[in-house]
C-alpha cells in the first residue's frame, strides 16, 4: 500500500508534464507558387474566417505572420526567403478561430519547410514615442473597457485598429498598439515612453512621402494631431533569427 501511495502522484506528475501537442490545421495546402503577371501576381488572402489562405506570399511573410513580427525584425536565412513566392490554404479545425492561426501556421512552417527560428535582443535605432511640451491632444475612448492587445492580437477575429496609406486610426487604442503600428510606417521599432496608460480614439493622417502636393508628414502629423513625437535613440529590440529554412516545401 506504501509503494501505491508513492507511484500514484508520480505518475500524475509525469502525465501533466507530458508536451501538449502542438496546434495544427485541420487540413492544409502549401505549395510553390507559379509565375504570375499583373493583378494576379499581387499578394492576396481569404476573408473566409474558417480558411487562412495566401497567394504569392514570401517564406519571410510568412515567417512574421505566424510569429507576429515585422518582416525588417526577422534576420538570418538564405536570400530566397525574400523573392521565392508560396501558395497557402489551410483550414481551421472545428470550433478554432482565427485568433490560433498563427500558432498553427507555426507548425505548419516547421512541418513543410523545417523552419528552425530563435529569438535574439538587438541594440538598434529606434523611435522613442513621447509627449510633446504641450501636452498629449488624445481622445478618450467612447468604449467602456480600454483595448490594451498588441498589434498581432485580435479582438473578436480582428485587429482593433487599421493601418492604411498615410494613416493609423481606430477606437479604444493604447499607446502600446499605436507604437507597434507606427513601427510599421516610421522606418525603425518604435517604443511607447509616453506614460499614458488610457485607451484613446485615434485617427492620424499624413501625406506620405512619394504622395506629392501638400499636407504634414507622419513626424508632424503626430504631433500636430496628437501632441506626441517621435524622438531618435536606440535601444534593445527583440528580433527573430531565422536559423534553418528549406525552399521546396514537403509534399501535401
Amino acid at each position: 500500500m506504501r509503494v501505491r501511495a508513492v507511484i500514484a502522484p508520480l505518475a500524475f506528475r509525469l502525465i501533466c508534464a507530458s508536451p501538449q501537442p502542438a496546434p495544427r490545421f485541420e487540413v492544409a495546402s502549401v505549395k510553390v507558387a507559379p509565375p504570375r503577371t499583373g493583378q494576379a501576381g499581387l499578394f492576396t488572402m481569404s476573408s473566409d474566417p474558417a480558411m487562412v489562405s495566401y497567394s504569392n506570399i514570401t517564406l519571410k511573410m510568412l515567417t512574421a505572420i505566424a510569429y507576429g513580427f515585422d518582416s525588417d525584425r526577422i534576420l538570418g536565412g538564405p536570400a530566397w526567403l525574400d523573392t521565392q513566392m508560396y501558395d497557402v490554404a489551410a483550414k481551421l479545425p472545428p470550433a478554432a478561430s482565427r485568433g490560433q492561426a498563427p500558432a498553427m501556421l507555426q507548425t505548419l512552417l516547421a512541418e513543410r519547410f523545417k523552419l528552425v527560428v530563435h529569438h535574439q535582443w538587438r541594440d538598434q535605432p529606434v523611435y522613442f514615442l513621447v509627449v510633446g511640451k504641450s501636452g498629449p491632444r488624445l481622445k478618450p475612448a467612447q468604449e467602456p473597457n480600454a483595448d490594451k492587445q498588441d498589434l498581432q492580437q485580435v479582438r473578436g477575429d480582428r485587429l482593433p485598429g487599421q493601418i492604411v496609406r498615410g494613416g493609423i486610426a481606430g477606437r479604444s487604442l493604447s499607446m502600446g498598439w499605436l507604437a507597434s503600428a507606427l513601427s510599421r510606417v516610421a522606418g525603425r521599432q518604435v517604443v511607447d515612453r509616453t506614460g499614458l496608460t488610457g485607451a484613446y480614439d485615434i485617427d492620424l493622417k499624413w501625406l506620405p512621402e512619394d504622395a506629392g502636393g501638400y499636407g504634414p508628414d507622419l513626424f508632424a502629423a503626430i504631433q500636430k494631431q496628437l501632441g506626441l513625437k517621435l524622438e531618435p535613440g536606440r535601444a534593445p529590440v527583440e528580433t527573430l533569427v531565422i536559423d534553418q529554412a528549406q525552399r521546396d516545401p514537403t509534399a501535401n
